[in-house]
């Protein structure tokens, strides 16, 4: 199966520490691809990394064939784009002006953009914040607003940093049947969150990064097989070996 993104032998480091060691990774295309792991584990500078908005110090990336950071910025970006978090938006853009500039940037026609644009508010919820200024907005419209930009140019590959944080639950579940819909059509999207239930339900193949490197790669067949006995909540914990604690219930509450 062709592979959407390639990843070899990839490092980052921060000053004298070392936060991505020799990370190889290939996520196959049309795949919802989870990436999990604790906090401080290195998800969000991959995803910086593969979005190109933060340098590697080794390695190589390969976007639908194509080599990250050998000229092919502008062909590569035309391909993907991105939820980060935090969300990147321009403050002082009404809701509508900015969708409307992604639209200029992606070089969307002019006919059927306002109903497009629209539309996505008022599938999520966000059609009452359409001319109010994004700097009023709440945590979760803000990440709702962002991912509406994303998904606008339809782009064959979509990075999501805790896509579903602060996010409603009628909400969660809009974005979810969008991007089944993308996946579709072929899209592949790249997904990291914390919300491991969400994660389970929705991708189809799930790496964990622990301590800046990938220690496990569940496809759906292995994933299958494990989580015939036991949660990916607790299939995560095992591969990460977390310390129990000393205590199983807090006796003073």
């Amino acid at each position: 199966m062709k592979s959407a993104i390639e990843i070899k032998h990839l490092s980052k480091t921060y000053e004298s520490k070392e936060v991505l060691s020799d990370l190889q990774l290939e996520v196959p295309t049309g795949n919802i691809f989870g990436l999990i792991g604790p906090n401080g584990a290195g998800k969000s500078t991959l995803i910086g990394i593969l979005t190109g908005l933060l340098d590697y110090s080794r390695g190589e990336i390969l976007i639908n064939g194509l080599e990250l950071n050998e000229g092919n910025e502008l062909e590569i970006k035309q391909q993907v784009a991105s939820v980060l978090q935090p969300p990147l938006l321009f403050e002082h853009f009404t809701s509508h002006d900015f969708l409307n500039y992604i639209c200029d940037i992606y070089e969307i026609r002019e006919e059927g953009r306002a109903e497009k644009i629209s539309s996505l508010l008022d599938y999520l919820g966000l059609t009452e914040f359409e001319h109010a200024k994004i700097n009023k907005l709440s945590s979760g419209s803000r990440k709702k607003l962002s991912f509406c930009a994303a998904i606008l140019s339809e782009p064959e590959i979509l990075f999501l940093d805790e896509p579903f944080e602060s996010i409603d639950v009628i909400s969660i579940g809009r974005m979810k049947a969008i991007l089944k819909h993308l996946q579709q059509k072929g899209k592949t999207i790249i997904i990291t969150s914390h919300i491991l239930e969400i994660v389970e339900n929705l991708c189809n193949d799930i790496a964990i990064l622990h301590k800046g490197k990938i220690i496990a790669y569940l496809d759906s067949e292995s994933r299958r097989e494990l989580q015939k006995d036991s949660s990916l909540n607790e299939i995560f914990e095992s591969y990460i070996e977390v310390e129990k604690p000393k205590y199983d219930v807090l006796s003073w509450l």
